[in-house]
C-alpha cells in the first residue's frame, strides 16, 4: 500500500502544480436513498432501534445563501459523506430479521433483503448468528469529484470517524462492539450489486444471537446508485483492489466513553461539532489528560504513534512530543500551521495531534483507527466545550522533516478554544 500513499502525498513543490477547479454545482449527492417502494420503518417507533439514530443524523443545519448544508452526527473530509451503513438485524421483537440501509436524512431502515436462512454471517470467518452487524461502504465517487487520488486518505479516515459514531452509539445502550475487517468484501460488494462504485470497507458486530450457522444470501440485491452521476476513479479502484487482501485482527478491546453518563453522552453525540477558527486560549493539563484518556496507550498497541505540538496547555511544557514523551521544548505554533498546509488551525490550538504510523504497519487498519480515536477526541472536547477539528490536507515531507520520522503521516487534529 506504500506505492499508493506516497503518490498521494502534498508536498511544497506539487502543491503549486495543482490547478483543479472546483464547479460545486456537480458535486454528486452525498445520501443513498432506495425507491419508495421499498419498506421503511421509523426508527422513533422502536424503542430498541432508537440508538441508531446516532449513527449519522442531522444536528446541525447550515444556510449559505439559498443552499443547506446538513452537517451529520460524524464529520467527513469536506462534508461529503462517503460512507452509507447498512444493517442486518436479528431477534427484534415486532421487527423482521432482515438487511436494513440507514436512511439519515428520513430516521428510517430501509428494507433491502428479508432474511429466511440466510445472513451476512457467512462471509466471515465466524459464522455464528449475530444480533446486530453494522457494514460500513465506501462511495467513493462523493470523494473523488474533488480530491482525485488523496481520496483514498479521506475514505479511511471517514471511515473511522463513522466507526467511531456506531460505537458511540451502542455505548449508549450498553451494547457491545467487535471491529471486524476480515470478510469476504468482494464477494459481499457483488451480492449488494455494488459494480465497483461503492465497497465495504468495515464492519462491526455486536450481540451474538444464536450458535446456527446461517447460508450465503439466497439472491443478490437490487442494484441502486448510491450518486446521482458517478464517474470511475481508476487509482481508488486499483487501491481497494490491494487492500481487499490485508489482513487486520479483530478489535473487541474498544474501552472508551465510559467517563460518560448516558446522558451525558447523549447530549455531546448531539452537540459536536468540528470547529474553524481558535481563539488562541490556554486548556489545563487536567483538560488534555481528560481528551486524550488512553489515546496514546491504545494507539501504540496498534503500531500508531502520535506527536503533538503543545500551543498552549497550561502546566505543561510547551513543545513536539512524541506520544507523551516531550522531544524538543519552544514554541512551535508558527511551524505546526506550515506543515498543516498552512492552516492557522494547527498553530492556534492548544495542542495538535499528528497521528503517524510506520511503513510497514498495517496501513488500512492503521488509518481506520486513526479516524476513530480523532472522533473519541472530538466527542470528548465537544463534553468540556472545547474545539476540535480534523485536519487531512497537509505537507507530508515537511511534517516528516519537522518530527524527524519517516513514518507514513496519516491525520492531524487541533484541539483548543
Amino acid at each position: 500500500m506504500q506505492e499508493f500513499h506516497n503518490l498521494t502525498d502534498i508536498t511544497i513543490k506539487n502543491s503549486f502544480e495543482q490547478n483543479q477547479f472546483i464547479d460545486w454545482r456537480t458535486q454528486p449527492k452525498s445520501y443513498k436513498t432506495y425507491p419508495e417502494f421499498f419498506r421503511r420503518f421509523n426508527l422513533d417507533d422502536y424503542e430498541e432501534l432508537k440508538f441508531i439514530k446516532n449513527f449519522g443524523k442531522t444536528t446541525y443545519t447550515k444556510t449559505y445563501g439559498k443552499d443547506e448544508v446538513k452537517l451529520r452526527a460524524n464529520p467527513s473530509a469536506g462534508g461529503l459523506y462517503p460512507c452509507e451503513i447498512y444493517i442486518q438485524i436479528r431477534g427484534i421483537k415486532g421487527f423482521l430479521s432482515g438487511i436494513y440501509h440507514y436512511e439519515s436524512t428520513k430516521n428510517s431502515l430501509a428494507l433491502i433483503h428479508e432474511l429466511s436462512l440466510d445472513g451476512v454471517e457467512s462471509y466471515f470467518k465466524d459464522t455464528k448468528q449475530q444480533k446486530f452487524i453494522f457494514l460500513i461502504s465506501n462511495v467513493y465517487f462523493r470523494s473523488s469529484w474533488k480530491y482525485g487520488k488523496r481520496t483514498i486518505r479521506y475514505l479511511l479516515l471517514d471511515t473511522g470517524h463513522q466507526i467511531a459514531s456506531i460505537y458511540a452509539g451502542l455505548k449508549l445502550v450498553g451494547h457491545e462492539s467487535l471491529l471486524n475487517f476480515d470478510f469476504d468484501k468482494k464477494l459481499l460488494n457483488e451480492e449488494f450489486g455494488f459494480e465497483g462504485f461503492e465497497f465495504f470497507q468495515t464492519s462491526i458486530l455486536s450481540q451474538e444471537y444464536k450458535e446456527k450457522e446461517p447460508k450465503k444470501l439466497r439472491e443478490k440485491l437490487v442494484n441502486v446508485s448510491a450518486c446521482d452521476y458517478q464517474i470511475r476513479e481508476a487509482f481508488v479502484e486499483e487501491f481497494y483492489e490491494k487492500i481487499c487482501d490485508e489482513k487486520s485482527p479483530e478489535i473487541s478491546k474498544l474501552n472508551f466513553l465510559n467517563e460518560f453518563s448516558k446522558e451525558e453522552l447523549q447530549e455531546t453525540v448531539n452537540k459536536r461539532r468540528s470547529i474553524r477558527a481558535f481563539k488562541k486560549e490556554t486548556i489545563t493539563k487536567d483538560e488534555f489528560k481528560f481528551i486524550t484518556k488512553d489515546i496514546f496507550e491504545f494507539s501504540l498497541a496498534y503500531g500508531i504513534e502520535i506527536f503533538f505540538v503543545n500551543n498552549n496547555i497550561e502546566g505543561l511544557t510547551k513543545g513536539v512530543y512524541k506520544n507523551v514523551t516531550l522531544q524538543r521544548a519552544g514554541d512551535f505554533s508558527e511551524k505546526a500551521s506550515n506543515v498543516a498546509f498552512n492552516q492557522k488551525l494547527g498553530g492556534n490550538s492548544a495542542f495538535t495531534l499528528f497521528f503517524t504510523s510506520k511503513t510497514s504497519s498495517n496501513y488500512v487498519q492503521n488509518s481506520i483507527l486513526s479516524g476513530f480515536l480523532a472522533h473519541i477526541i472530538n466527542l470528548r472536547s465537544s463534553y468540556l466545550d472545547i474545539g476540535c477539528s480534523g485536519i487531512g490536507a497537509f505537507f507530508d515531507d515537511l511534517c516528516k522533516e519537522f518530527f524527524e520520522t519517516s513514518n507514513n503521516i496519516l491525520y492531524l487534529q487541533a484541539v483548543g478554544r
